[in-house]
């Protein structure tokens, strides 16, 4: 798992979002210096995930439905939909060829730093960020 560009231009719309009633799509993308085809792509997926929503119309926009207070890095990784595996050896299911007696110490530390990733994505709350 890697910080994707789509993850760091998540948090940035949710950054713009703060504080605003509603911005559109063009407003967010301009003041984060996002890239309009991407902002849309991100947009969509946030809004999948309900950490913003959205009015149509001449007055409509995209607002944040989410607590800043709670919501973490982690949840807007998972709101992506972005595999949190920093590598395909430590995967449920994967069949190392390395690692056939859960014996590999390579393995062993992969997991574990894994676990430290996931659980500081997981304390970091995004009002600590924005």
């Amino acid at each position: 798992m890697f910080i994707t560009r789509e993850i760091d231009y998540a948090v940035r719309i949710v950054r713009a979002l703060k504080g605003e009633i509603k911005l559109s799509a063009i407003e967010i993308a301009k003041k984060e210096s996002i890239p309009q085809a991407v902002s849309y792509k991100v947009l969509r997926s946030l809004l999948k995930s309900k950490v913003i929503g959205s009015m149509r119309g001449s007055s409509g926009g995209y607002y944040l439905r989410c607590d800043l207070t709670k919501m973490t890095l982690y949840d807007i990784c998972r709101a992506l939909g972005e595999d949190m595996m920093i590598t395909e050896c430590i995967r449920k299911g994967y069949n190392c060829v390395n690692n056939k007696y859960g014996s590999c110490l390579v393995n062993k530390e992969f997991e574990r730093i894994q676990n430290v990733i996931k659980l500081e994505l997981q304390r970091t709350t995004l009002d600590k960020l924005l």
